[in-house]
């Protein structure tokens, strides 16, 4: 490839602007704007007037909507020609982006083509599994079921381990892994669930950058402890610069067509190799701040593309030390996690509390982190209590 994409030839302004959607979930991305500025680009955001980063340095301008104006509002920024590229950050902007019909100037400022079935996927773990078949991609076995009392039913007459997932679920949640003698829970969320083959817990995510569908730069996260009785966001995690990431990260890239920082997760099965368990496409992994650990740089890949140097793929990441994800470590200790963190903690593992130059970020965040999950211990004594005989 020798010219600059069509995307970024078509852009009408003198000076690169990104713009940055930020919808819902905030804490776990509080280092994404200064990531971006190394780029060396004014970054501005829609955000919702909740957002906890709506006062973050390294945004430049902050377009405040309530999330029902959210999507429009991107389309009046991205309308106004002054951005070379648009970049979401969290799931619930995802959904958000791809229920909206766009003016036909701003679909190509999309990660994912709205009519592609790629943006099908979107919101849906069925829809992206059988993307996965569609374009021979490695996923473990899968039931498809209408209900979570025929999903447990399926896993029950399976031998092995299983997991049930909720079509619609994010963040761990509606996730269960089940074998033969587990009991059933309580009332789940109707609908579609997955019945889908445990293949064990070497499981981790690969992150990249992506012009339309070309692989620019990508690294490796091996998951080590995670929230939600493992299932949900990473709070200890190590490099993983294995070849069969940056393998499947190209193969991701090419079959989704995808534009932006983004990626999936794995699991590692000595068998079949890497096998894909969950999409992020369209929209960013919390983790990805970390790449200079690893010696990858997305804001220089980032950069290259946008000044049409049309850079080749990076160099692969290197090994380098452990993390653990703040304030994700505060709702583990919450939680009751910490003797499996000191279980597994790595001493030389780096922590980065806020972004440089900018503590009152991380202190912020660190505040929400702690009001929100006592919430929701609050929540769950009180089930407690009042569902004892």
């Amino acid at each position: 490839m020798t010219t600059a994409p069509d995307f970024f030839r078509g852009a009408k302004c003198s000076v690169h602007r990104l713009l940055l959607g930020l919808h819902t979930f905030g804490q776990s991305y509080m280092h994404v704007p200064e990531m971006l500025g190394r780029a060396g680009f004014p970054v501005d955001a829609v955000i919702t007037p909740k957002h906890s980063l709506r006062r973050v340095r390294g945004i430049k301008r902050t377009f405040l909507a309530p999330p029902d104006e959210w999507a429009s509002t991107v389309e009046k920024r991205l309308l106004s020609g002054e951005y070379s590229l648009f970049l979401n950050v969290d799931e619930q902007g995802l959904k958000a982006l791809y229920k909206y019909s766009w003016h036909p100037d701003v679909v190509r400022y999309l990660p994912l083509d709205p009519a592609s079935e790629t943006a099908a996927t979107v919101g849906s773990k069925r829809e992206f599994y059988d993307w996965c078949l569609r374009n021979r991609l490695p996923a473990p076995e899968t039931h498809v079921c209408t209900s979570f009392r025929e999903a447990w039913a399926m896993q029950q007459r399976l031998p092995g381990s299983w997991f049930l997932k909720g079509d619609a679920g994010s963040g761990g949640l509606s996730v269960l892994r089940c074998g033969h003698g587990s009991r059933p829970v309580g009332e789940m969320p109707p609908g579609t669930w997955l019945v889908q083959r445990d293949e064990g817990t070497d499981v981790g995510s690969g992150i990249f950058l992506a012009d339309r569908g070309r692989l620019v730069s990508w690294m490796g996260i091996r998951k080590v402890v995670c929230l939600n009785a493992g299932l949900g966001p990473t709070v200890l995690g190590r490099g993983d610069p294995g070849e069969d990431v940056g393998e499947l990260c190209r193969r991701v890239a090419l079959a989704s067509g995808v534009t932006g920082l983004t990626g999936f997760d794995f699991v590692r099965t000595p068998d079949r190799g890497l096998l894909l368990i969950d999409s992020h496409l369209g929209r960013m992994s919390p983790m990805q701040h970390f790449d200079r650990l690893y010696r990858v740089d997305f804001a220089a890949g980032l950069r290259a593309c946008l000044l049409e140097k049309a850079p080749g793929e990076s160099a692969p990441p290197h090994p380098g030390p452990a993390f653990i994800k703040f304030p994700e470590v505060l709702q583990l200790l919450m939680q009751g996690g910490l003797g499996n963190l000191l279980k597994q903690m790595d001493p030389r593992a780096k922590i980065l509390l806020s972004p440089p130059g900018d503590p009152l970020t991380g202190m912020r965040s660190a505040c929400s982190t702690v009001v929100i999950q006592a919430r929701v211990n609050a929540g769950r004594w009180r089930r407690l209590i009042f569902s004892a005989p």
